[in-house]
């Protein structure tokens, strides 16, 4: 998939205007997650809405993104956010740059092939400082069979599969809060890294 090429093209029908819902909620009713000055990331950060909530919590916030033109329309958004911006690609980064203490997903486990996503939790675990949390909404229903995407669906127990060889689950549950059109289609995580 050329990520670059659908934000040119302005195909980007997972940009909703606005951060997402779960997070809103998630920062009103587990804000023991989410202390201000503790470093996050936001993996596949697109126009940067996720970054945006989480710096306005006081975390010193950098959003990651695999493509240019995505981030460039995120400091065109967000200017006053300056240079809290990165892009790399998750599968490559060096771990030995930044430790986090904690890592949001909103949109990019559902983007990567299905094959990749052992690869996924091995990157974000090698990112998170020991302790830290990675916290993800995960899209449980695209309306689309398995292996067609992306977005690509997956279901609670594989989630839990791939990360609980690596993390302790500590919390799990529908969000209340959610875009429209996505109710009762995604299930979050809450994963803390030993």
């Amino acid at each position: 998939m050329n990520w670059d090429k659908r934000y040119k093209q302005n195909d980007k029908p997972w940009d909703k205007g606005a951060a997402t819902p779960v997070l809103c909620e998630l920062l009103n009713i587990a804000p023991q997650y989410f202390h201000p000055n503790t470093t996050a990331l936001v993996l596949g950060c697109g126009l940067g809405h996720d970054v945006a909530i989480l710096h306005a919590a006081g975390m010193v916030t950098t959003g990651l993104d695999i493509s240019e033109t995505a981030l460039q329309m995120a400091r065109e958004a967000y200017p006053d956010l300056g240079e809290t911006w990165l892009m790399d690609d998750l599968f490559n980064m060096n771990s030995n740059e930044t430790h986090y203490d904690l890592i949001w997903e909103h949109t990019c486990y559902c983007a990567i092939p299905p094959k990749k996503r052992q690869d996924y939790v091995n990157s974000v675990f090698s990112l998170l400082k020991p302790g830290a949390y990675f916290i993800g909404v995960f899209f449980t229903d695209t309306g689309q069979p398995p292996q067609v995407g992306p977005p690509f669906s997956t279901t609670r127990d594989q989630v839990f599969h791939n990360f609980a060889k690596k993390f302790q689950l500590v919390w799990e549950g529908k969000p209340s809060q959610c875009y429209p059109g996505r109710e009762n289609r995604e299930w979050v995580m809450i994963w803390r890294k030993p």
